[in-house]
């Protein structure tokens, strides 16, 4: 039986054609119409898209639509508010966000329409970003080269030192050659939020080792680069996780839980290197080179070719550190 030029053309795409790629496919770097860090992820399946980002603050999520409609990828997910109160974070959920996403070339533009619970439609907004830049191979840890050590912490005073957002309220300072958060949380509909600490410098690649001492129910973290937070948990016992000390938050899983008690000093040893991370902790390999998918929740940009400060969070529990030094990459 004879076949037409379409039919063999139809078989042979079917044995072994590839669909073009989406241009929305991919990793991309966005910044929220309120300045604040957002990482997005788009799939394709047969053609049907999925995604998830991390929004501002938070861990990674899905969202709840997500469609191609006239060569513009939709998204909905709720519009969220997250605040830390004396009982811990707190989210209220206000409305819906749908996101009306364009892409040219690596730049992408969404346009956000927000509705709120009672019906009020709020003004659309603009949101700009880029695509993720690749991701470096994995680093040869034994030929990575480091300068000498940078103390951060003088032991007497905030010098080197600021809040990343200055119109939070500070709980940070020098005691005892300690650097010392100790927030006042509060409860109520607008409690009173406290601000994370930040380096005044900027850095690269590098070795951070420090110590760090928490209360029973303690929280805070190491922020690399300003962009990806390390866990600083009271865990001691429990499996280990991505919430939990030595964790990267809602990323990277721990190879074991290597927390000592609350009120112990936690010694870490962190590398971060070509976008992977290595941690030690209380000398127990806890994360090996493992690379960065994208930014952590409460990162100071999405944009992961950046250099960027070591942040201490700070708006959640009293915390102490201590001997806080770092070791400059040499390429």
């Amino acid at each position: 039986m004879k076949r037409g030029i379409g039919s063999v053309m139809a078989g042979l795409c079917a044995a072994g054609c590839v669909m073009a790629a989406s241009p929305f496919e991919g990793a991309w770097c966005l910044t929220s119409p309120s300045g604040g860090a957002v990482w997005l992820r788009v799939e394709m399946n047969q053609g049907v898209p999925s995604a998830k980002a991390m929004w501002e603050i938070g861990g990674v999520e899905p969202f709840k639509r997500v469609a191609l409609e006239d060569g513009v990828l939709v998204m909905e997910r709720p519009h969220d508010h997250w605040y830390m109160t004396a009982k811990g974070m707190r989210r209220d959920i206000l409305g819906t966000d749908t996101l009306r996403a364009t892409v040219q070339g690596d730049a992408m533009t969404v346009e956000l329409a927000r509705a709120l619970k009672d019906g009020t439609r709020l003004p659309v907004q603009t949101m700009r970003g880029k695509r993720q830049a690749s991701l470096p191979p994995r680093p040869d840890l034994a030929a990575l080269r480091f300068g000498e050590p940078l103390t951060l912490f003088n032991g007497q005073n905030l010098s080197g030192w600021r809040l990343t957002n200055p119109a939070d309220n500070n709980a940070w300072s020098a005691r005892d050659g300690l650097l010392v958060n100790s927030p006042q949380l509060e409860e109520g509909p607008v409690p009173k939020q406290f601000g994370n600490i930040r380096t005044d410098r900027e850095f690269e690649d590098f070795r951070l080792t420090l110590e760090v001492r928490l209360p029973k129910g303690g929280n805070s973290g190491i922020y690399l680069r300003g962009r990806y937070e390390v866990q600083v948990t009271d865990s001691h016992g429990r499996p280990p996780s991505w919430g939990g000390i030595g964790g990267v938050y809602s990323r990277i899983v721990p190879l074991e839980n290597a927390a000592r008690p609350a009120g112990e000093w936690q010694a870490f040893d962190i590398i971060f290197a070509d976008r992977h991370v290595t941690v030690r902790l209380n000398d127990r390999l806890v994360i090996d080179n493992q690379p960065l998918e994208g930014c952590t929740g409460g990162a100071l940009s999405a944009d992961d070719t950046l250099p960027g400060p070591i942040y201490f969070q700070g708006d959640h529990t009293t915390v102490e550190y201590r001997n806080i030094r770092l070791y400059p990459r040499i390429k």
